[in-house]
């Protein structure tokens, strides 16, 4: 999303109005655990302040498709955040425009939890017949069979 700046940087504004919904690009998804982004809003303005510094101040939001941890199903996580970015004038080109997607990409990372589960796989069965899933928790137990081989290693 380029936004010109040539009112602002001219002093005709002091301010420029953006509301506008977002689309990322598959590029944008690589080496994130995001599977898909939907429906991304932001709302917001670019403003000048009294140094003539640019801030960029809003409020961006929407629905990430991220995969549930238990069940690597897909799981829509809505989120919501204020947004208050300097502008830095190396990020502005010569012709007077900016690029405000990276800014509100790096935003939307934040935004990732370390951990979503789907309210539905909270309760999820994590042992059967012969098999148990083993948290991190469990490994660190006194009575793990794995502390006897760790004994052994250490003893040679």
């Amino acid at each position: 999303m380029i936004i010109d700046l040539a009112d602002l940087i001219s002093n005709r504004k002091n301010k420029i109005d953006i509301s506008s919904w977002i689309e990322f690009s598959d590029e944008y998804l690589q080496n994130t655990t995001i599977r898909r982004v939907n429906k991304i809003h932001f709302s917001g303005c670019i403003s000048k302040l009294v140094d003539d510094s640019l801030v960029l101040e809003g409020i961006l939001e929407g629905t990430l498709i991220l995969p549930d941890d238990i069940t690597l199903e897909d799981f829509e996580y809505t989120f919501s955040s204020e947004i208050r970015e300097n502008l830095e004038e190396n990020i502005i080109n010569s012709q007077k425009n900016i690029d405000i997607m990276p800014i509100l990409w790096q935003n939307i990372l934040v935004e990732i939890p370390l951990r979503v589960v789907n309210p539905k796989n909270e309760n999820v069965k994590l042992q059967g017949d012969g098999w148990r899933l083993i948290k991190e928790e469990d490994v660190k137990i006194e009575n793990n069979p794995l502390n006897d081989l760790e004994e052994l290693l250490r003893k040679e």
